[in-house]
């Protein structure tokens, strides 16, 4: 076998895939992906290869070379010519790494918690938090997960919002991924102060009558015990709607799941996550 570094050329990526015959179908929403990240600039060299068999077969590499020829600019890839052909069954067949792998090496305190919250950034920025049940979600690609976690770690100190937030769930019993997410968010836009406040609030029992500080630990756990299954985003949702209400000193009464596309929407709009995705 041979493997060099090589810049593989729309026409060239056009030609290895003549001979494409024997891979699995092709993933449109993955090749847009991979086009969009070659077109941007954030197409990053990472040693893996596009493989070759003995008789020209393509082996590997099809969604990289289709999204070669979708963006219509070369891209520096490995090529491997001269693979066994008989080996194509042992292609793909490792674990691939999650978020939550990428950011354990990369020694993130809280790797879990901040792993989901930035899947869940993720689908808010893409507007797919609205998206109907079942739906296909774009992946949020391991290439952006270290460079996001800069963007949130260069706004404040995520060790600390993590604490706060798995001692509100616990307290609360409010999904801890997403009321890190909206404290996230929360903190992007007030500050911190206002969080320890409106956390200490939760915390201790709310502190005027129906705050939100009150009253959503208890619409949570009427949901609970009631078994009932609510929006993907609702804790996300409920926790910054409250909030919203929190700060101008409004009572709360109780959040429906109608509640969560409407407020979504408008969240939007007047929260940013400011990653750079």
């Amino acid at each position: 076998m041979n493997i060099e570094m090589t810049t593989i050329t729309p026409p060239m990526a056009a030609l290895l895939l003549g001979n494409n015959g024997a891979n699995r179908k092709l993933n449109k929403r993955h090749v847009d992906f991979l086009a969009d990240q070659i077109k941007s600039g954030k197409w990053q060299k990472n040693g893996q290869t596009i493989v070759i068999a003995k008789d020209g077969t393509l082996m590997d590499g099809q969604h990289r070379l289709s999204a070669i020829v979708a963006a219509n600019v070369p891209a520096d890839i490995g090529l491997c010519t001269g693979a066994p052909k008989v080996a194509m069954a042992t292609i793909d067949n490792g674990k691939s790494r999650s978020a939550y792998d990428v950011l354990t090496m990369e020694k993130c305190t809280h790797a879990s918690l901040v792993g989901s919250s930035l899947r869940l950034f993720y689908k808010f920025d893409c507007g797919e938090l609205l998206s109907d049940r079942g739906a296909t979600f774009k992946k949020m690609p391991n290439s952006a997960v270290i460079p996001a976690l800069r963007d949130m770690q260069d706004k404040f100190d995520l060790d600390w919002l993590a604490k706060i937030a798995v001692k509100t769930s616990r307290n609360t019993r409010i999904t801890v991924t997403q009321l890190f997410s909206a404290l996230y968010l929360i903190t992007s836009k007030y500050g911190e102060d206002a969080v320890t406040e409106f956390t200490d609030k939760m915390n201790d029992g709310g502190d005027y009558p129906k705050s939100p500080t009150m009253v959503m630990p208890q619409i949570v756990a009427r949901i609970q015990a009631q078994g009932r299954y609510m929006h993907r985003a609702y804790d996300f949702a409920m926790v910054l709607a409250g909030f919203e209400r929190w700060i101008r000193r409004e009572q709360m009464s109780q959040y429906r799941d109608s509640n969560v596309p409407t407020d979504l929407a408008k969240f939007t709009k007047t929260y940013n996550t400011h990653i750079n995705w």
